[in-house]
């Protein structure tokens, strides 16, 4: 099967950022004895806000790609924790990718997109420096406490 070069960039980029996050948290999780599962609940904190910083995460500026809005704008951090609460769900997340060539599931969800945009991997000190808290901040702060306190009860529910 040949896998168009659009899709190509998106699973690489779903691929390298499951990557990253996992190599991220390989190392902490030996320390689960001592924090307990609060590891885990930190960096699917991590995961769901990824790219709450105009859309993009640190690997989306290294590859030069961009969450957005069907209108165009970079997508707000509510948006951005929408579209990543499908992550326990990755693999059909992939599958949805090599399906339609472009959007995941959480992309539905917020309706957003992933699209190229122009590389500028030196400036997220300075996006950060001048990012404001908005409601959207503080809607994804609490969803994202939401989250994973169901998180937490599905997973004692289900004896994890």
């Amino acid at each position: 099967m040949i896998v168009p070069d659009n899709r190509k960039r998106r699973l690489l980029s779903m691929l390298g950022e499951h990557i990253a996050l996992t190599l991220l948290g390989l190392p902490l999780m030996l320390f689960q004895p001592l924090a307990g599962d609060w590891i885990f609940y930190c960096l699917l904190a991590l995961y769901l806000n990824k790219d709450f910083l105009l859309g993009r995460s640190p690997l989306k500026r290294a590859i030069g790609t961009q969450v957005q809005t069907a209108s165009g704008l970079p997508a707000n951090e509510w948006q951005s924790f929408l579209r990543n609460t499908t992550v326990l769900a990755w693999p059909l997340e992939v599958l949805a990718v090599v399906i339609t060539g472009q959007k995941r599931l959480g992309d539905y969800i917020a309706r957003t997109q992933v699209v190229n945009v122009e590389r500028n991997a030196g400036s997220w000190r300075q996006e950060l420096a001048a990012h404001r808290v908005s409601i959207h901040t503080l809607y994804a702060l609490l969803a994202t406490a939401l989250y994973l306190l169901l998180v937490h009860s599905l997973f004692n529910w289900i004896g994890l």
